[in-house]
């Protein structure tokens, strides 16, 4: 396998050959499992599940018939589609991630996978747009994470340490991850899954990166541009489109995943409109963000604001708010720094009392009353610490937790009844 350095035509993420500050050590080479097996000549190639309240509708490609099994029942497969309907059906949230696992056989073939049944929709609640899930409005208090390790970079020493992330972020009172930039291994969203913690996935990002025009003066307020000028080369934009394809595909089934960011911050960026319509075909189940941050405009289903520098002014809007990134607070933790030399955060913190005093507080006067008024997410920067960037709750080694768990859970209790 051969991978040419960085060729920001295809979708790199957060990489770049002299890493430093917001950039990671690039990786090259095979990064996730694979595997050669044996196969009938007639075998279940794939599946599509897609569910509506109650009702199920699973497509096998590469068989035309057989019987799915779940719970007792058994439920044909005619012309490789099964359609059927769950009894007494139980919702999968945070707080109860039911999963519906059934086994399907063919002729020749016989797997076993699961299903959850959730709803997502967009209702005016008192007047306010609002993000619902099973039917009711539902804060989704999340935080930043990018899918790095100290020991692997883009795959951990063990997979249970997917599970331990999560875990730890349930601890703390979230509800949601945002994967940033990055697309993890299967495990991670069936952990996810079961566990019950919700993705907001976004899109990895091609393109080049300007500072200037990309972090620099959309911070400071200017955050209109027309995209549809931005990133004109042909190829980039197809390559873009390919990958936001093959996302979906790959992680579609997953029912822990409600919300899909096209773009973040302008890299990359372009027709914002067009990749909204495109991802819209793909995936009429989830909420999308076509652009977490700035360079608006084009068709969302969300205002998608990342308020850093400043205190966040919550305002209702025609559709439904989200603060998709904040904080970002730092303290260094001497014996679990990557890099003693430098330090990359937005406000610095010198203990853990002092830190979790700092968060307590943008929570309480900021976050807290917006989500009183109508803000229906919050993602906070960020889960763990990333090479140079020490603004994580837990350090990169996933050794110690910077803040006090009990006083964060207090705070977040205020959100859960929003």
């Amino acid at each position: 396998v051969f991978d040419n350095p960085l060729d920001t035509t295809l979708p790199y993420g957060k990489q770049r050959e002299k890493r430093g500050g917001m950039w990671y050590t690039p990786v090259f080479g095979i990064w996730q499992t694979v595997w050669c097996e044996s196969v009938p000549s007639e075998y279940i190639k794939s599946l599509k599940i897609d569910t509506n309240g109650a009702a199920v509708r699973i497509s096998a490609d590469g068989i035309k018939s057989g019987t799915l099994t779940l719970d007792g029942n058994s439920y044909r497969v005619t012309n490789g589609i099964c359609e059927f309907s769950v009894e007494n059906p139980v919702f999968w949230s945070p707080e109860n991630p039911h999963l519906y696992y059934f086994t399907l056989c063919s002729d020749e073939d016989k797997i076993e996978s699961y299903f959850a049944l959730r709803t997502l929709e967009i209702k005016k609640v008192d007047g306010v747009w609002r993000l619902c899930l099973n039917g009711k409005p539902y804060f989704f208090n999340g935080l930043l994470d990018q899918g790095y390790f100290s020991d692997g970079i883009y795959t951990p020493a063990d997979l249970s340490l997917f599970e331990q992330d999560i875990l730890s972020a349930k601890s703390m009172g979230f509800n949601m991850l945002r994967k940033h930039i990055k697309i993890e291994p299967p495990q991670f969203y069936y952990d996810c899954d079961r566990l019950g913690m919700v993705v907001f996935q976004d899109m990895v990002n091609n393109g080049d990166y300007n500072f200037m025009r990309d972090t620099a003066l959309p911070t400071i307020g200017l955050k209109k541009l027309n995209d549809k000028l931005l990133h004109r080369d042909k190829n980039t934009r197809e390559e873009f489109l390919y990958s936001m394809e093959a996302t979906v595909e790959l992680l579609y089934n997953h029912p822990s995943i409600c919300l899909w960011t096209i773009f973040n911050e302008g890299w990359g960026q372009f027709d914002s409109t067009a990749a909204y319509r495109k991802l819209r075909s793909l995936d009429s189940s989830r909420f999308i963000d076509s652009a977490s941050g700035w360079f608006k405009g084009g068709e969302n289903d969300v205002e998608s604001e990342h308020v850093y520098f400043k205190p966040y002014r919550h305002k209702n809007t025609d559709k439904p708010v989200i603060l998709s990134e904040f904080g970002g607070y730092a303290l260094k933790t001497e014996g679990h720094i990557f890099n003693p030399d430098n330090q990359y955060g937005y406000k610095s913190f010198n203990s853990k009392e002092a830190l979790t005093d700092a968060i307590a507080s943008l929570y309480e006067r900021e976050v807290v009353p917006a989500a009183k008024r109508g803000l229906c997410a919050a993602v906070y920067t960020q889960l763990t610490d990333v090479e140079d960037e020490t603004n994580g709750l837990i350090t990169y080694d996933r050794k110690v937790v910077k803040v006090n768990i009990e006083r964060l859970r207090t705070i977040f209790a205020d959100l859960e009844n929003i």
